[in-house]
């Protein structure tokens, strides 16, 4: 994945970059006994007819269908149960598992011990990363370990360069952090205060960046998270 990216420094001067993420390839790869090389594959767990929902609707409660699970097994359809399915399509089901042709989406709003408290046509929120504004260092600078053990991190992006100006840029930038051996907060906004959305109706995460530097070359990480951890009251 690439796409672009406005972003200024700490003097707030702004270019319009690249945004890759970095994919490892994995160092192992999982074989069956014979030495085949294992492959994921989609299977059928069960048809609606033997869902707990189904079968709990046509019993008086939940001793009745354990008695009914145990005597004969309903939950199981050894016709279908395990066979591949091949290419298939999601389709919406209703609260009657019958097919939805027409469906309206609702932003649910849950309080803090899951109950919903509010619902309501969702907002459409566009991205902002690549916005008229640039993304913003709002100063606050925090060290390495500091980062790690407060916010848990979700998603890596590097910031590379698209040319020798730019690539100048980013070199200053990422020199910088690393001599300060710190991470700072980035926002999106005039004024940074706004959280980063990378893309139409996408999550809002807080962005931090991260620079190397070694012989002649520099490493720039756009660290993002939406969670911090706090201590307990």
């Amino acid at each position: 994945m690439s796409r672009w990216i406005k972003l200024s420094d700490s003097r707030g001067r702004n270019a319009r970059v690249r945004m890759e993420s970095r994919r490892m390839s994995p160092s192992m790869c999982y074989q069956t006994m014979d030495g085949r090389k294992a492959m994921a594959a989609r299977i059928i767990k069960a048809p609606l007819s033997k869902t707990y929902s189904y079968l709990r609707s046509r019993c008086q409660d939940d001793r009745e269908l354990a008695r009914l699970i145990m005597q004969g097994n309903p939950e199981i359809d050894l016709e279908a149960a395990g066979r591949k399915t091949g290419h298939t399509e999601r389709i919406l089901l209703d609260s009657r598992n019958q097919v939805l042709y027409a469906a309206a989406e609702m932003e649910v709003i849950l309080d803090i011990n899951g109950r919903e408290i509010d619902r309501r046509p969702p907002v459409d929120t566009p991205a902002n990363i690549d916005d008229e504004s640039p993304l913003v260092w709002t100063g606050k600078m925090f060290k390495r370990p500091e980062a790690i053990r407060r916010f848990i991190f979700t998603r890596n992006y590097q910031i590379r360069h698209v040319d020798g100006l730019t690539f100048d840029f980013l070199m200053a930038m990422a020199a910088e952090l690393d001599r300060l051996d710190s991470l700072v907060l980035i926002g999106a906004g005039v004024q940074g205060k706004e959280p980063l959305i990378l893309e139409r109706n996408g999550l809002p995460y807080r962005g931090f960046l991260e620079g190397r530097v070694k012989d002649g070359k520099y490493l720039l990480v756009m660290h993002l998270s939406h969670l911090e951890l706090l201590q307990p009251l």
